[in-house]
């Protein structure tokens, strides 16, 4: 039986914390499998401190250690978001097992109004009475090597072997197929942020990349490496042409995919799947336990996929009618997800998610 940790809490600056403070926060991160993900690495928030100055960390300590970090950036009416704000697909409280904290006192110490997150561990069960719906976030397991992970998905109907001719394929008719896990290209970086903001002008999503920090961070995390932790940067060429990039977050136990695009002139081939399977090849060869794939409904994460890990959605909020409503417009838009009007009724949904974020990146 796990003992029971109660703690205090102190409210700082990120760029204040020691650097007794960032290794121990990496022993607590290693303590716990539920902390696999490099997005509850400190390299992260070290970086993201870096380039935005609204990061704060509330350190919980017992009478003789740090036994957590709960790291955050403040927006304006003192709300809480996750580190990384929107592109976050992991957070919470970073914590060694046994610690325990009543969530509103913990948000009364980082004197916030309301924390909402959308991707909590449920193994996270200090928050369990706040959470409003839990969703999955697919993963693809390398615990046991490459072909391991390829006879599985087969087994299930991926289109892995569909994904393999077409890279034999563009090999023949484009040219030989090089693969870099660790690229140091900075043209292929610039590339990566030109195709990734044509590809959401093309979506109508949000231009990110827009917002100075996020291409600054990028850039950072790519080029910086802190213990284990640093931006992945991949590329990928049919002869001289580059066709697929990725950046994403590593550490020793995960590959998190979360910037893939790719060159819409050889969309044909599939280059960003031939990527991702390059990527899982090396992840795997390099002991990753596993690549995260993110929340979200596309096509590629079904058919990719090994299995899911369960995440929350919810709010600390200690406003009662505030919590009340935002927990109201969560059960509307799982309603117009499920609705035959999902179609009509999308529209407006969607200018509202973007209005939303983009008030968050600012």
């Amino acid at each position: 039986m796990i003992k029971r940790i109660s703690c205090n809490y102190n409210l700082c600056k990120a760029t204040d914390l020691t650097d007794e403070d960032w290794t121990r926060w990496l022993q607590i991160q290693n303590s716990c499998n539920d902390l696999y993900s490099p997005f509850f690495h400190p390299g992260l928030t070290r970086a993201v401190a870096a380039v935005r100055d609204d990061v704060e960390v509330v350190v919980l300590r017992n009478d003789k250690e740090t036994v957590g970090y709960f790291p955050f950036q403040r927006c304006p009416g003192n709300m809480a978001q996750a580190v990384t704000g929107r592109l976050s697909e992991y957070h919470g409280v970073i914590s060694l097992p046994g610690v325990h904290f009543e969530p509103e006192e913990l948000i009364r110490a980082a004197g916030l109004r309301a924390w909402y997150y959308d991707h909590l561990p449920v193994s996270q069960h200090q928050f369990e009475q706040h959470i409003w719906g839990k969703t999955d976030s697919p993963y693809m397991d390398l615990s046991s090597g490459y072909e391991a992970y390829r006879e599985t998905v087969k087994k299930k109907g991926s289109s892995l072997s569909q994904v393999e001719r077409k890279s034999r394929k563009m090999a023949r008719e484009i040219g030989p197929l090089k693969f870099e896990f660790h690229s140091t290209d900075e043209n292929a970086f610039q590339s990566l942020i030109e195709w990734k903001s044509k590809q959401h002008q093309r979506t109508g999503v949000l231009q990110i990349m827009k917002v100075e920090w996020v291409p600054s961070l990028l850039n950072l995390l790519r080029q910086n490496q802190f213990h284990d932790f640093k931006g992945q940067f991949s590329t990928l060429y049919a002869g001289e042409n580059l066709v697929a990039v990725h950046l994403g977050l590593r550490n020793d136990n995960a590959l998190h995919i979360w910037f893939p695009t790719y060159n819409l002139q050889y969309e044909k081939y599939s280059p960003g799947l031939i990527l991702l399977l390059e990527m899982a090849k090396q992840a795997a060869a390099e002991n990753l336990k596993r690549i995260d794939l993110g929340r979200g409904e596309e096509r590629y994460k079904a058919n990719f996929k090994t299995d899911d890990l369960s995440i929350a959605e919810g709010a600390i909020d200690l406003r009662p009618i505030s919590s009340q409503l935002r927990q109201g417009w969560f059960k509307t838009k799982r309603w117009i997800r499920t609705s035959p009007y999902r179609k009509q009724l999308e529209l407006p949904l969607n200018a509202c998610r973007k209005l939303r974020q983009w008030k968050a990146f600012r």
